[in-house]
């Protein structure tokens, strides 16, 4: 059993999760519910706890992670390079590192790995009432699946330009991932 940490867009949840053999990171990408024991929820609405004996949450209702356990086996760690990322999702700001190999963009593999997706260094932060929290962690799990952008945190730039409406969309970032539009297939200029 290992301490579960974990952010979901109305609480903070922690408690205990059975690990097995692998990492947390394998067991959120492999599982689909996780069975919490000793379940206590903060609200982030008011700070108010609950506590269930035990839970079952499927891993699609958490935005973030806190990873603890095993990091699994040296033999199979990669030399990588980290590129420095800002991720929404739900009601986090999460700032941190992701990791890639030498011969790939780290930001860009982010699409082509499991949803479960670690990074370094990480700061995440929200609203608990009023109060704006920010928790440091040394690696925390993020679920891509349910963030609403992941973007280089390099490009960063100011959300409207003057001559945008505030009910218009932003400009986005060049080479932010602007994970909430549907994807569309290219026009095969065909008519049907």
């Amino acid at each position: 059993m290992i301490d579960l940490d974990a952010y979901a867009p109305d609480c903070r949840l922690f408690g205990l999760v059975e690990l097995g053999d692998g990492r947390l990171t394998d067991l959120l990408n492999e599982e689909s519910e996780l069975r919490i024991i000793g379940a206590r929820l903060e609200s982030l609405a008011d700070g108010h706890v609950s506590e269930i004996p035990e839970l079952v949450v499927n891993r699609d209702e958490l935005c973030a992670v806190v990873a603890v356990g095993p990091r699994g086996s040296a033999a199979r760690r990669l030399h990588t390079h980290t590129r420095n990322v800002v991720v929404e999702t739900g009601p986090y700001e999460i700032r941190g590192a992701i990791h890639g190999t030498a011969a790939s963009n780290p930001l860009a593999g982010v699409l082509r790995r499991a949803p479960w997706v670690p990074l370094t260094d990480a700061v995440i932060s929200y609203l608990l009432g009023a109060r704006t929290i920010h928790h440091q962690v040394n690696t925390l799990l993020i679920n891509r699946a349910i963030a609403s952008s992941i973007r280089a945190a390099e490009e960063e730039h100011a959300p409207y330009l003057p001559w945008e409406g505030p009910g218009e969309s932003p400009v986005k970032a060049p080479g932010a991932l602007d994970l909430t539009s549907a994807v569309h297939d290219e026009d095969s200029g065909k008519s049907g």
